[in-house]
């Protein structure tokens, strides 16, 4: 759709992205939005997901506004309010077109760092925003709740490991290792199809492991749902406390995906899994060493390579 094409009010979150686009190139006359209300308008833009899951007082005191400029905001776009406008964003977050959504908004808002004479300047901000999010993800980190984790881990009688995806090399790397110190571990592969009904196997004493980031597997999700209605436990490892995900469980651990990155920064995702296993490891003590052995000795009878 050309920005031409876009009427108020808009009735997606890309009619909102061009709208900004017209106005900050001066090609909205129809527009009546301030300096101020477009640069809150591309400030929303960037952090759509911090819109989609926050209240109108939230979203204000994030951006050090009063809440009546998020409603006057609406009103210029033509909207009757925060809540239709938070629609257009919420809309989003479950669009399956996510990733050339971002991508448009990275490149038509020059989200994208560049610097002048210098051709690594967009791989050196890159690796320095993922190590904010690995900063980001220790600094959060809630030193209890990852005990907490590790032992129900130890202590589950059936261990499944859901992430779809893009959160499925997580997931992957997360049960292999498991497997190497205890039995019951099932990976939940989209390789071979996901049967939601695997969740009925699940009851109380079971441990679900699930992995979603934005976009949120509606699969994924949907099987750590009905696992937790059969009465298995859920420890859900996402990138947001307000993602779908970590309402279902009360065990959430964090990994910060933030960043101008075509699709999702996983770094600190990763790191979370390695503490976990680290953390398992350590709290079973001589026992990981033995299972250790146990399966290096079968790799090595079976001619494992």
């Amino acid at each position: 759709m050309s920005a031409e094409n876009v009427d108020l009010p808009p009735r997606r979150y890309a009619d909102l992205q061009l709208l900004a686009l017209r106005a900050r190139r001066g090609d909205a006359a129809d527009l009546k939005l301030s300096a101020k209300g477009l640069a809150l308008l591309e400030a929303l833009l960037a952090q759509p997901e911090s819109v989609s899951l926050s209240s109108i007082s939230q979203l204000a005191q994030h951006h050090g506004v009063n809440p009546s400029r998020l409603t006057r905001l609406a009103h210029a776009l033509g909207l009757e309010g925060y809540k239709a406008l938070q629609a257009l964003f919420r809309e989003d977050l479950s669009d399956s077109a996510f990733y050339s959504t971002r991508a448009q908004r990275l490149l038509d808002f020059g989200e994208t760092p560049r610097a002048e004479g210098d051709a690594l300047a967009d791989d050196r901000a890159l690796w320095q925003q993922e190590m904010q999010n690995l900063s980001a993800a220790v600094d959060t980190l809630d030193t209890a709740q990852l005990t907490t984790a590790a032992a129900s881990i130890q202590r589950a009688q059936r261990i499944h490991v859901i992430g779809l995806r893009a959160s499925f090399g997580a997931a992957h790397y997360l049960a292999y290792y498991l497997d190497y110190l205890r039995d019951g571990v099932h990976l939940v592969s989209g390789h071979a199809g996901v049967s939601v009904e695997q969740a009925l196997r699940l009851g109380e004493g079971d441990l679900v492991i699930g992995i979603a980031f934005r976009p949120e597997s509606r699969m994924s999700i949907d099987y750590c749902r009905l696992a937790v209605e059969q009465g298995a436990s859920l420890l859900a490892l996402t990138n947001h406390s307000s993602s779908q995900l970590a309402a279902l469980s009360e065990s959430t651990l964090l990994a910060p995906a933030e960043g101008a990155f075509f699709f999702n920064p996983m770094s600190s995702l990763f790191m979370l899994v390695e503490l976990l296993l680290s953390r398992v490891a350590r709290e079973m003590g001589h026992d990981a060493v033995l299972a250790l052995r146990q399966r290096e000795a079968l790799i090595s009878r079976l001619h494992v390579e």
